[in-house]
């Protein structure tokens, strides 16, 4: 029964996350169509990357008492593994979509696509190691896939409408492998110091994705690209109002 509950809360996290920030998109509207497209390339990131995790590393580099060194570069690996399996397939598919073009389209689509490996992960985890490995998650883990790879999707959604290449996105990336991997190792050190460490990290990177997404909703406001403000797409239909009429021309409700 609780293990039951633990998988109603996982759930209950992601859509309550997708409908705060589904919801305070003040741009164009997104096409539903590819906010599930995302979430479920998410999701199979998180099933290749547990295959890929499988195929390169011991699972004896990743249990406690293993030493520091080891785990350490087990971790790492980890967490160059998870982040490429969230970011890149999204990236590949989304860069050159028209409708990739604002700010906070980089934290929505990537968002969603952390929802989707999280929220597999959460669900494996709490099925196949029980209740209390799905407690300690519920605490660490909600919100931390989607935060890390909308980080990261913030910064290619930003390089595309500066018109810069993408591949410059490769140096937040390669930041937030690095802190998934040092967030990993805390936890599987045994060590409480380091344990705290992870705690911190998980604490701060969750947190700042909702400050990453008041800040895109600003800069999308400042260039145009937000109904508040010079009102530049209706709300309603996401139909271009380039007059900023108070009234969608196309569908008539307020824009």
């Amino acid at each position: 029964m609780l293990v039951f509950i633990l998988l109603l809360i996982f759930i209950g996290f992601a859509v309550g996350l997708a409908w705060f920030l589904i919801s305070n998109d003040h741009g164009e509207k997104e096409p539903i169509s590819m906010l599930w497209v995302a979430s479920a390339l998410g999701l199979a990131g998180g099933l290749f990357a547990g295959f890929l995790e499988g195929l390169m590393l011991s699972p004896a580099n990743l249990m406690p008492g293993t030493p520091r060194v080891t785990l350490l570069v087990a971790t790492l690996a980890v967490g160059i593994i998870e982040e490429a399996c969230k970011f890149v397939p999204l990236a590949l598919l989304i860069f050159k979509k028209r409708y990739f073009n604002e700010h906070t389209d980089g934290v929505i689509y990537f968002a969603l696509a952390g929802l989707g490996f999280g929220l597999s992960e959460n669900i494996l985890y709490t099925l196949q190691f029980g209740s209390k490995a799905g407690m300690v998650r519920i605490f660490l883990t909600p919100l931390f896939h989607a935060a890390t790879t909308a980080m990261v999707g913030y910064f290619l959604a930003k390089r595309k409408i500066a018109r810069k290449s993408p591949f410059g996105v490769c140096i937040p990336l390669a930041i937030v492998m690095i802190l998934h991997g040092f967030y990993d190792f805390g936890l599987l050190s045994g060590s409480g110091v380091y344990a705290a460490g992870s705690l911190l990290i998980t604490l701060c990177i969750s947190s700042g994705l909702f400050v990453l997404f008041l800040l895109a909703n600003g800069q999308d406001q400042n260039k145009g690209l937000s109904v508040v403000g010079r009102n530049t797409f209706c709300r309603s239909c996401g139909f271009a109002n380039f007059h900023h009429h108070l009234y969608c021309t196309h569908c008539g409700n307020n824009a």
